[in-house]
């Protein structure tokens, strides 16, 4: 489920949380803690770093790009937002060579 944009993370945690509880409710407690803490990892780190990476945009960038495509336009948004803020830091790159 981790292939699901947003949310897919946090169905597989649940599915799992669900059976871990049928042996051990504090397994299933720490297994909660843990893939929370490891997806915002994920997200805000390291998924930022790669992407930035491939595309040539820092990852401070992606981020704050991500963070506002989504709120401006939810999904689809997400998924515009990076090659339009790549778009954007190569003409003001460009524009400040000129310059």
């Amino acid at each position: 489920t981790a292939l699901i944009p947003i949310v897919g993370a946090f169905v597989g945690m649940g599915i799992g949380a669900i059976l871990i509880l049928s042996v051990s409710p504090i397994q299933a407690l720490v297994f909660i803690v843990f893939l929370t803490i490891l997806q915002q990892i994920e997200t805000n780190i390291i998924y930022p770093k790669v992407v930035g990476t491939k595309i040539g945009l820092p990852g401070i960038w992606v981020l704050v790009s991500i963070t506002i495509g989504g709120s401006l336009m939810g999904v689809v948004g997400m998924l515009l937002a990076v090659p339009i803020g790549t778009t954007i830091h190569t003409l003001v790159n460009e524009k400040i060579e000129k310059q």
